[in-house]
């Protein structure tokens, strides 16, 4: 079915390709497996959220304006595709609503198989408005849009019968009283405005009020007319195999946009660690737009080239508010297409406040804005410090957890801070409890004293600065995916070619010849997905995290 479904895109594009270059206006021939550059551009953004008498359908309609306005922006920067965040169109408010009430900030999303243009019908309703706003803005900007928002799809006659578009019926799940399935979903609109793919978030992240995906991974695929084969994925998808990782593998995806409201964890589970070790790692391109709101631990937005391993373009700061990253994108043509000439300069970010009133902050201010960061629970792992020797002189420490993983490490350090080898090979628990992944870690990880569960924790401030390494470390891991996670404790990047990755077998090594300044994490972590028990969550669970949130957001609002 995919592969029908990438010949009849190719087979349009070919045939649009034909009929403008007989025009001869800036454009040209794209072909399958040749090099091909595109402007990528992600959104870093705060939804907007307040109630009023409009209810939903304000917050909804408002959001949709303001991704508009992006996009209109984007389109002036040379785009050719932006992606917007999670719940960049309902808020997170939706998860402190009232069932009742959940209804007023969702959409219904035609199937894509309908090939509907929403700005083009003439139709009307609360449900509606946002995504023919989205469709307009695709449309008028003639750009790709990829947008992430609360799906109401219906599962009875009579709810079906509210629906513009003519989906099938409902069925995966048993029909609630109100009629409607919510889904977290991804829509992508081309530049005609037509809605091409619709992705449902498979792998949620306490998010009671949706219920997870059961369509197969191509639903996450779509083809650009510019001939790049794209895969979508929301947020915890990342840390599973479907869909992003299953269309990497096996359907040669080089490029991935990905919508997130990311919980940050020290640490390994940072937004910019995760994001950039993914891309790294499967040589992919992954274009990530972020929720912001760091006062509930959600940041970090970027354009990751793992595919070329040039640098990487991101944000990641509490102050940032709205902002957004355009830049070039090296990649590999799925299918023939046409590229279009830009009339525009590029620029790397463009940050605005559309919709949300920000003061500018002076130097010598207090920071406005309060990042809250959750950490590990790191007792069970096998640790051991790493004292500085004042001669310079190379050491070498090994470390075992279990029989599982062994790691050693080969250092240089004068500084007297403390540092620690840590070994693991084990369940990590996320979501206080609610998912259990298998990991395997090896890493060098900053820590305030010699306490393992001191590490990476920087709320009582930062150490002085100071310099580690160079150092060498390497693992023998069992698991088929393991990641670098490489940060400092500024939470700042360590570029890509200031580090170097070699493997042999199941023995993976990291290299960093220089002196690394303030760092925080270094080395990697594992994901053993065939090992993943089943999650853990009930009903009860469930409730009780959405009361937890409820009363969180009325700390916040």
């Amino acid at each position: 079915m995919n592969q029908l479904k990438l010949a009849c895109v190719a087979a349009l594009m070919l045939a649009s390709e034909v009929a403008v270059l007989a025009t001869g206006v800036g454009e040209w021939r794209v072909r399958a497996g040749e090099p091909v550059v595109y402007v990528g551009a992600v959104l870093e953004y705060e939804a907007y959220n307040q109630l009023t008498v409009e209810g939903g359908e304000g917050i909804t309609q408002e959001n949709a304006r303001i991704i508009a306005e992006y996009a209109a922006e984007a389109k002036a920067q040379g785009a050719d595709i932006l992606v917007s965040n999670e719940a960049g169109i309902q808020s997170l408010i939706m998860s402190s609503m009232e069932d009742e009430d959940r209804f007023t900030v969702t959409q219904y999303v035609p199937d894509p198989t309908l090939q509907a243009v929403p700005c083009a019908m003439n139709i009307d309703g609360p449900n509606i408005k946002a995504l023919r706003t989205l469709s307009c803005a695709a449309l008028a900007n003639q750009i790709y849009l990829v947008v992430d928002l609360a799906e109401a799809s219906p599962c009875s006659p009579e709810a079906a019968a509210q629906n513009p578009f003519d989906n099938a019926l409902e069925t995966a799940y048993e029909c609630p009283a109100n009629g409607h399935i919510y889904y977290n979903t991804q829509v992508v609109f081309d530049r005609n405005g037509t809605a091409i793919a619709r992705y449902r978030k498979k792998n949620l992240y306490l998010e009671p009020q949706f219920m997870p995906g059961t369509e197969s991974d191509d639903t996450a695929l779509f083809v650009t007319d510019f001939g790049v084969l794209f895969s979508l994925q929301v947020c915890f998808d990342i840390a599973y195999e479907h869909p992003g990782l299953s269309n990497v593998v096996n359907h040669g995806v080089k490029d991935v946009a990905m919508s997130t409201a990311w919980v940050d964890i020290l640490p390994f589970f940072l937004a910019p660690v995760v994001q950039n070790a993914w891309s790294r790692k499967l040589g992919v391109n992954l274009l990530v737009s972020g929720y912001h709101f760091p006062e509930r631990a959600k940041m970090g937005s970027g354009i990751y080239r793992g595919f070329s391993d040039l640098k990487h373009d991101y944000v990641y700061d509490k102050e940032s508010g709205n902002r957004m990253i355009v830049s070039e994108v090296e990649t590999i043509a799925a299918a023939d297409g046409v590229k279009r000439s830009r009339n525009k300069q590029i620029t790397l970010d463009t940050s605005g406040d559309k919709g949300l009133a920000k003061d500018d902050v002076s130097v010598d201010e207090e920071p406005r804005r309060i990042h809250l960061i959750f950490y590990d629970d790191l007792s069970d792992y096998s640790h051991v410090s790493l004292p500085p020797k004042a001669s310079g002189e190379p050491q070498v420490v090994e470390l075992c957890h279990g029989d599982e993983i062994c790691c050693s490490l080969t250092y240089t350090s004068t500084s007297n801070l403390n540092y620690s080898l840590l070994a693991y090979s084990g369940l990590m628990l996320q979501g206080s409890g609610s998912y259990a992944m298998y990991i395997q870690v090896c890493s060098v990880v900053w820590c305030q004293t010699d306490d393992v569960n001191t590490c990476s924790h920087i709320d009582n401030g930062l150490p002085p600065n100071d310099e580690f390494g160079p150092f060498t470390i390497s693992g023998n891991f069992t698991a088929d995916y393991v990641y670098p996670a490489v940060i400092t404790r500024n939470l700042t990047l360590i570029d890509n070619d200031l580090y170097s990755i070699i493997g042999d077998g199941t023995t993976l090594t990291l290299s960093m010849p220089h002196e690394s300044q303030n760092l925080m994490t270094a080395g990697f972590l594992a994901r053993w997905y065939e090992r993943d028990p089943s999650k853990l969550m009930t009903k009860t669970f469930l409730e009780n995290i959405l009361s937890f949130f409820t009363n969180l957001w009325k700390i916040f609002k």
